[in-house]
């Protein structure tokens, strides 16, 4: 074989692996072109209100839940939020926690002095339930969010004190 020769065989094989090295570029997806929430909880955008890294914590089926996440307030005027999850027989009544987030502001749901209340979760800590989020602008909006266990970091949330109801007397 002629050095002529040669080169052109050296020059073809450093052109196709070239080629081959940078196909693999083309046929491996960037993780980066793909969103997802690196969070334990899950998102939800309603008119007036986003919700980020919402979960509701709970110490087994049947037990209170606490709902941990953020709330973001991008308008000019404050906003009334009702949590909820699924009654005992499956109904999507929004009975639970409320709280209020100011205008322009972020808030966290639960924290070690504060906590937003569901009541019973019929999930266990594993699965996922039904959130049911009520404001006045967006009505009433139901997401899956994951159940987790009252441990590690979230050992430390506040328990939500009952609300007094009135008796007549």
């Amino acid at each position: 074989m002629t050095n002529r020769a040669a080169s052109v065989l050296r020059l073809t094989g450093l052109a196709v692996a070239t080629l081959l090295a940078a196909g693999c570029g083309v046929f491996s997806p960037i993780q980066t072109d793909y969103p997802y929430i690196p969070a334990d909880g899950v998102s939800l955008s309603v008119p007036g209100l986003d919700l980020r890294n919402l979960a509701v914590i709970s110490d087994g089926a049947g037990s209170e839940g606490v709902l941990i996440g953020q709330a973001v307030n991008p308008g000019a005027e404050a906003v009334e939020v009702l949590f909820g999850v699924p009654g005992a027989d499956g109904s999507l009544e929004s009975a639970g926690g409320r709280t209020a987030v100011p205008a322009y502001s972020g808030a966290a749901l639960s924290d070690a002095t504060t906590a937003v209340g569901l009541g019973s979760v019929a999930a266990a800590p594993g699965e996922m339930t039904q959130l049911i989020v009520t404001t006045e602008e967006a009505g009433q909006n139901v997401v899956l969010v994951p159940v987790l266990p009252r441990d590690s970091y979230y050992s430390d949330l506040a328990t939500p004190v009952p609300s007094a109801t009135p008796t007549e007397g």
